[in-house]
């Protein structure tokens, strides 16, 4: 069977054609850091505290011979997964009560650092829980000038002080584009238990070309 002409690259061009299997769900959390403050001994890990306020999806691609002018192949939308909002709006404008001497000896908890009390308008960190998931399509098309491509596809967290950190990424090399074919390139996005995710380039190939379709009978 030949390609349809949706399948046909645009001229000089050749067709990258990314498929994603697995479920293709990723999901984020409140605390999505990489790499976490190690917790002292007796103090309660503050399971539910906001340190992400959004992530966005790419796929990017460097060109070999050319690896000062990354290709930006897709960028999604940013998604919102938290905002400022005062803290009266989240019954959160309660002052802490003053301080009293104590006696204590050193490692006592009661010595630790006390959290600065929070005014009505003091910013706190809201999460949006709808907006914490994204369902990936299941094919990609790119099309790109004949060559050797190292392709990268990435999840990157925003974080509470506006700086952007790769958090899920996957990437393959040496990737052959040809002109007038298309190049398969096998990835995978599975959401499995907890915040177990796998985010996978995995192969590549270039397609077989394409055969001519019959010749119509003649009279």
């Amino acid at each position: 069977m030949g390609w349809s002409q949706a399948d046909v690259p645009a001229p000089g061009k050749g067709r990258l054609a990314m498929t994603i299997d697995g479920n293709r769900r990723w999901c984020t959390f409140p605390d999505d850091r990489v790499a976490r403050p190690l917790q002292k001994p007796g103090i309660f890990e503050k399971r539910n505290e906001v340190f992400t306020f959004g992530y966005q999806f790419t796929v990017a691609a460097l060109r070999r011979g050319q690896a000062d002018t990354p290709l930006m192949l897709y960028e999604s939308p940013v998604f919102r997964t938290a905002s400022w909002i005062p803290a009266s709006k989240l019954g959160k404008n309660t002052k802490s009560a003053p301080a009293r001497p104590i006696i204590a000896g050193e490692g006592d908890p009661r010595l630790r650092p006390r959290e600065a009390p929070k005014g009505p308008d003091t910013p706190v960190p809201f999460w949006h829980e709808v907006y914490r998931c994204v369902t990936m399509p299941e094919h990609m098309d790119f099309d790109l000038d004949p060559g050797t491509y190292d392709v990268y596809m990435a999840f990157d967290l925003l974080n509470r002080d506006g700086g952007w950190v790769h958090r899920s990424i996957g990437y393959l090399t040496d990737i052959r584009v040809e002109a007038a074919r298309r190049t398969r390139l096998d990835g995978m996005i599975n959401l499995a238990r907890g915040a177990d995710r796998q985010v996978e380039l995995q192969s590549a190939a270039i397609e077989p070309e394409a055969t001519a379709s019959p010749a119509a009978p003649g009279p």
